[in-house]
């Protein structure tokens, strides 16, 4: 019984405890979560489910009800025999009988849990550091829960610091953990950890160096969290390292970083270790730009407010860092998505993310229609969640089937409106809206009119010229994504309509660094195959690149640039059979580099 003030008499919370007993006593997890799911199911049927934004507010206004549906979840994450290895009676029970009374806590970690999480090892931390929480998992679960996530795999520590018997080649978890725990009880962090939320503390708790590195940023550094980006400006610039590769390091220590300087990647790594010891959540990120190759750093500065700005510099097309949780790429576009009001706001968070857990249940127990309904509601509330979007894309795609002569989705104009609402909504930060994309080349350009395919693509293309910003890799992919469809109409003239296309769009488009040399490879790899044609592409690149590229400068980071663009050409013109030119472009950037040189020094 989960629905109703019966619900929450004493000897229904009773029968709850008693039930969560004998699934440990008798190892019974499956078990267990199919009672909950037939109990969830039948307590669904008995509420009036009214239309609109609000039509699952019952479901999560029944106290009982709601649990059983956390529980259900949570429960989800991890393998019965994953359970059986930790959970072996009531006492090593008790965090999970914690966590299973606890709401919040389980919404915590169903926010927090990604497919790619080693679910075992993150159950065996948690059950470990029970013990070690003192009483207090109410404050530090956050905590707990992140270092879980990112400790389920081994983090090296590439410069172990100081020799001692604490520091190794690799972080210990649990140390890790009750360093933070132990700092923060302390007050001694300028972040304190038990204000923010695992999501956020993954991005802490990975700093890759010795605790006596923790130890020496919370004793040397005295910034405050808001303005903690000048720790960026703190080391000074080597230009000997840049030019020549300088190491004045000996073990490559915060104090030796600040003493000896370094690059944008000593810079880097400095500011964003020092914050990630304060608590405070951190990344290094990396592109390329019209200066060569940058790191720099992202940082949540704020409680809600994460910034990109630390050490950045302009005409980067495409940051990147990587998850400490799951080793993925994460692109600047989307931390600073993560920023946005509604991301910010517990509030929308967990109405988003209620819905999406409601659509996983009833897609399990056969209720398609509520499923659907759940997860359109959820691109309602939160249409800035990239993960709402990629639901009803899945959706979409389960509802599709060809029809027709000649055939084509029978739900082709849902295929459309969803492209272009996920365009609308992403407008002014493109590359989040990468899913259209797979949605027009799978479902929607193969069934279009000849011709209409290019020019929704040159549309596309126009609109990232206007509203995106450095993003200019975005046009490159979408050139790509044309001569992909060219070549597959298979006209006679496929090759040289490819030719012209990229002819003019590196006139038009190739003022970015990243883009130009996406376009020139992608340009290159369409017509490498016909003679004639690779060596018209490679020549078409290099007049190009020396209208809107090149610029014979003697600074030593553009030069280092416009070099590796040559040599890009040089290979294209070898691939083509033109040795002769090739050898000749290459004496004019090595001559360019050496100028570069003596003016860097």
């Amino acid at each position: 019984m989960l629905t109703g003030l019966d619900a929450q008499r004493e000897n229904a919370v009773q029968r709850q405890q008693a039930l969560l007993a004998r699934a440990i006593r008798e190892q019974t997890w499956n078990d267990y979560r199919k009672f909950l799911e037939k109990s969830i199911t039948a307590g669904i049927s008995k509420l009036t489910l009214a239309q609109g934004a609000n039509r699952f507010d019952p479901i999560w206004n029944e106290p009982a009800l709601a649990q059983a549906l956390l529980r259900w979840q949570s429960l989800g994450w991890f393998p019965e025999s994953a359970i059986r290895t930790h959970v072996q009676d009531a006492y090593s029970g008790e965090l999970l009988l914690w966590l299973l009374d606890h709401n919040g806590a389980m919404e915590e970690l169903l926010l927090a849990m990604k497919p790619e999480d080693d679910a075992a090892k993150v159950l065996g931390f948690l059950v470990g550091a029970w013990p070690n929480t003192s009483g207090k998992m109410d404050r530090y679960f956050p905590l707990a829960l992140a270092c879980a996530l990112v400790f389920d795999r081994e983090v090296g520590i590439p410069n172990p610091i100081g020799g001692s018997s604490t520091d190794g080649a690799v972080v210990d978890p649990m140390r890790r953990y009750l360093w933070y725990l132990n700092k923060n009880e302390k007050g001694q962090l300028k972040a304190p950890v038990h204000h923010s939320t695992a999501r956020d503390l993954v991005w802490a708790v990975c700093a890759p160096v010795s605790e006596s590195e923790l130890e020496w940023s919370l004793d040397k550094m005295h910034l405050g969290r808001n303005n903690w980006g000048s720790a960026f400006g703190m080391i000074e610039y080597l230009m000997e390292r840049a030019v020549e590769g300088l190491n004045p390091y000996q073990e490559y220590s915060f104090a030796e970083i600040l003493k000896e300087g370094g690059i944008c990647g000593d810079q880097s790594y400095f500011c964003a270790n020092t914050a990630r010891a304060q608590g405070i959540p951190a990344m290094i990120l990396s592109g390329e730009t019209s200066q060569g190759p940058h790191a720099w750093v992202g940082m949540k500065i704020q409680a809600d407010e994460w910034t990109t700005g630390i050490g950045r510099v302009g005409g980067v097309s495409k940051g990147m860092t990587h998850d400490p949780q799951t080793g993925k790429p994460v692109t600047e576009q989307e931390v600073i998505l993560w920023g946005d009001r509604a991301h910010q706001s517990p509030i929308t968070t967990l109405a988003v993310a209620r819905h999406l857990w409601l659509a996983g249940f009833l897609e399990a127990t056969g209720d398609e229609a509520g499923a659907a309904a759940a997860i359109l509601l959820a691109n309602q509330l939160g249409p800035s969640f990239t993960e709402t979007w990629a639901a009803r894309f899945d959706l979409l795609k389960k509802q599709t089937k060809l029809e027709g002569t000649p055939a084509q989705p029978g739900n082709l104009e849902d295929w459309k409106a969803f492209a272009a609402a996920l365009r609308r909504e992403f407008k002014d930060n493109p590359r989040m809206a990468g899913l259209a994309a797979v949605a027009e080349s799978e479902y929607i350009f193969p069934y279009a009119e000849e011709g209409d395919a290019g020019r929704a693509l040159l549309r596309e293309r126009r609109r990232i010229g206007r509203n995106a910003g450095e993003q200019a890799d975005l046009i490159a992919e979408s050139l790509k994504r044309e001569a992909d469809l060219i070549l597959k109409r298979g006209a006679p003239t496929a090759h040289k309509e490819i030719s012209v296309l990229y002819d003019r769009a590196l006139r038009e488009y190739g003022g970015s660094i990243t883009g130009f040399k996406m376009m020139a490879a992608d340009y290159f790899s369409f017509l490498k195959s016909d003679p004639e044609l690779a060596r018209k592409a490679a020549r078409d690149i290099e007049l190009a690149f020396k209208r809107v590229v090149e610029t014979g400068t003697t600074d030593w980071f553009r030069a280092q640039t416009e070099s590796s663009i040559y040599q890009m050409i040089c290979d294209c013109y070898r691939a083509a059979g033109d040795e002769e030119r090739a050898v000749m472009l290459e004496k004019r950037y090595q001559t360019l580099l050496k100028r570069a040189k003596r003016g860097a020094l």
